[in-house]
């Protein structure tokens, strides 16, 4: 009787499809829900990649094309995005994190995107190849907007990163255009998210994402492209395609049969699948609120997003008018470039650059505990005998000689050359710190003094190279010392015990037009602070004005004169 029951299980069990088990989470919508009901509450990360890999395995057994499977498809989509959005919003406010994690975190992000815009793509080319037969016509609407979205979040994620397109991601994006187009619903607005999400069409979203590639140029921080990826949501009305060149107007071209991105309107093929678009209405639109921004009024107000500042929304804006601006007004190279081959001593971040300086500046003559012997030494030498603890601190704070051929100093080749900077293509994969806006000082191997410079563009060919674009600031920077003048330490004996009259250290840059510039760490920045200064023979004390920029662990600020 048992054998009998065993055998009638087991060819029950055969009937049933593998990976169709009443308990697979991709079998039906009942199941997925029930699925993600148990998931654990807490811990964003491996929710996503549990959803993440559901949503993988959907895409690896897709074989069929039901109103049921695409169910499942949108249900996991759906659940994901708020554990998505909090993964997101980790990776943007922790610009220090390390690469391990950074890697761990992108690829988190980058992963689900990728599997949600492979799987509606699927479902969006087997409805254009079957058109009329299928039993999920009514969605493809849908779908297909959820597909140019994903498709443009996995453009905007590897400009983040700042990678290339690749994987013809940009072919993908103008065949969706092209079904949307063709089937008539391109302008069709909806909402593909019913979380809040502002109502879209297929035409807003490409076009989107076209937008933010042209405003792309390797110099923006992933924050700025985040920024500027919600503020493009409020400027989709300024923005139409055409498909016929209107010379007087049109800016921008798109050919849907090339895997690549816009481009400037200069000679279309005629016959080539193009569409135009003009960006005047929106220049204007910016330019008033560049405008507004400086007569005072918050972000907020003119629905720049809640957490974006003046200064930064007006960088951002100046930003777009010269990259989104026409072929007569676009951005122009400040200097010529010249090709060169040049080997270049490079260090990075603000304590090492100072122990550069330090280093350039030590005395020839050194003290037996190996720092130049200044005026507090000899004192202490002559009263007590010996350098004190105490002057021996103050001293370090002045010179730490460095050895120049420390870990510190890299070697990269410079490629090309101009007034205003250099171009590299350097190994990064070990280079957690190259980042848009590091701060770095370089020096040719033949050269006497060190040169402040900024990573201004920055795009990663492969996994292991990088090209970079470097600003060299102008002027000679001096080693400088501040002493904060507001607070006393107290004293034991007559020593100062609290080490609150330590000095710090700065990089004086002298302007051309009278305006002082110093770099210090961001942890001394206060607005007004005073202090005294040694280092500049035409200073005693000043006073830290208004930033001019900042990045990661320092701060340029005006340094304005104060009478004593």
């Amino acid at each position: 009787m048992n054998s009998l029951a065993v055998k009638f299980a087991s060819g029950i069990a055969r009937l049933i499809p593998a990976g169709k088990q009443a308990d697979d989470p991709i079998s039906n919508t009942k199941t997925a829900t029930r699925w993600l009901e148990s998931l654990p509450i807490g811990d964003a990360y491996k929710c996503q990649q549990a959803i993440l890999g559901e949503i993988k395995r959907f895409n690896e057994n897709s074989t069929q094309f039901t109103k049921d499977r695409l169910a499942v498809l949108m249900l996991l989509d759906e659940r994901a995005r708020d554990l998505q959005d909090t993964l997101v919003r980790q990776y943007l406010r922790n610009p220090r994190m390390s690469r391990l994690v950074e890697s761990q975190l992108w690829h988190a992000v980058y992963g689900l995107f990728w599997e949600v815009a492979r799987g509606y793509h699927t479902f969006v080319l087997n409805f254009s190849r079957a058109a009329g037969k299928s039993s999920h016509e009514d969605q493809i609407p849908l779908i297909t907007l959820r597909a140019i979205q994903s498709f443009g979040q996995l453009l905007k994620w590897r400009m983040i990163r700042y990678l290339p397109a690749g994987e013809k991601l940009w072919l993908r994006l103008h065949n969706l255009y092209r079904v949307a187009e063709t089937e008539g619903f391109h302008r069709t607005r909806q909402r593909a998210y019913a979380d809040g999400a502002p109502e879209c069409s297929c035409e807003s979203a490409y076009t989107h994402i076209m937008m933010l590639d042209l405003a792309n140029s390797g110099s923006l921080y992933p924050k700025q492209l985040d920024l500027l990826d919600r503020w493009l949501c409020g400027w989709h009305g300024m923005l139409q395609l055409d498909a016929q060149l209107d010379t007087r107007s049109h800016t921008f071209v798109i050919d849907l049969s090339a895997d690549h991105g816009p481009r400037r309107v200069r000679k279309p093929d005629p016959e080539k699948p193009m569409r135009f678009w003009a960006t005047d209405e929106l220049l204007v639109e910016l330019n008033e609120l560049q405008t507004a921004l400086r007569e005072g009024k918050a972000p907020a107000q003119l629905g720049l997003t809640e957490g974006a500042r003046t200064v930064e929304s007006l960088e951002l804006l100046d930003h777009l008018q010269h990259h989104w601006a026409s072929l007569a007004a676009r951005e122009q190279r400040r200097a010529p470039r010249e090709l060169i081959k040049r080997l270049v001593d490079v260090t990075h971040g603000f304590s090492s650059i100072v122990d550069q300086f330090k280093f350039a500046n030590a005395p020839v003559a050194t003290s037996p505990y190996g720092s130049g012997l200044n005026y507090d030494e000899v004192d202490d030498v002559q009263v007590y005998g010996f350098i004190t603890d105490r002057t021996r601190e103050r001293a370090s704070q002045m010179q730490v000689p460095v050895n120049h051929n420390s870990s510190d100093v890299e070697r990269w080749v410079m490629h090309d050359e101009s007034e205003c900077g250099y171009g590299a293509v350097v190994e990064s994969r070990d280079k957690d710190w190259l980042r848009v806006g590091a701060l770095i000082c370089a020096k040719s191997h033949d050269a006497a003094t060190w040169q402040l410079g900024i990573v201004r563009r920055l795009s990663r060919l492969n996994d292991d190279t990088s090209s970079v674009g470097i600003e060299t600031l102008a002027g000679t920077p001096v080693l400088v010392m501040l002493y904060d003048t507001t607070t006393p330490g107290y004293t034991v004996n007559g020593f100062d015990n609290s080490g609150a009259g330590l000095p710090h250290t700065g990089l004086w840059l002298t302007g051309t037009i009278g305006t002082d510039h110093i770099i210090i760490d961001p942890a001394h920045y206060m607005p007004g602070k005073a202090f005294q200064i040694q280092g500049v023979e035409e200073r005693e004390f000043i006073a830290l004005g208004n930033p001019v920029e900042r990045s990661e662990g320092w701060i340029r600020v005006v340094a304005e004169p104060v009478n004593q």
